[in-house]
């Protein structure tokens, strides 16, 4: 297989169209892998002093077992 890098635009009704010319490629079947700029969760762009935070209470310092943190026995 070989590559080619190409531009496009994916429109409001999920069309995809070329920015540029396609080169000249032989017929037959191809594999297309867009890569593309997701919107941001905006979660992400919190401060850190922002999250949610857990009292440790007893178990600063100490260690805890599965079983105590989700209550329940495997």
């Amino acid at each position: 297989m070989e590559a080619v890098r190409l531009r496009a635009r994916v429109g409001p009704d999920r069309q995809l169209t070329w920015l540029e010319p396609l080169p000249p490629l032989s017929e037959g079947e191809v594999e297309v892998i867009l890569l593309y700029k997701a919107k941001q969760d905006s979660t992400v762009d919190r401060p850190l002093t922002d999250w949610p935070v857990l009292d440790g209470g007893r178990y600063l310092g100490g260690t805890v077992r599965r079983e105590e943190i989700y209550d329940d026995a495997r």
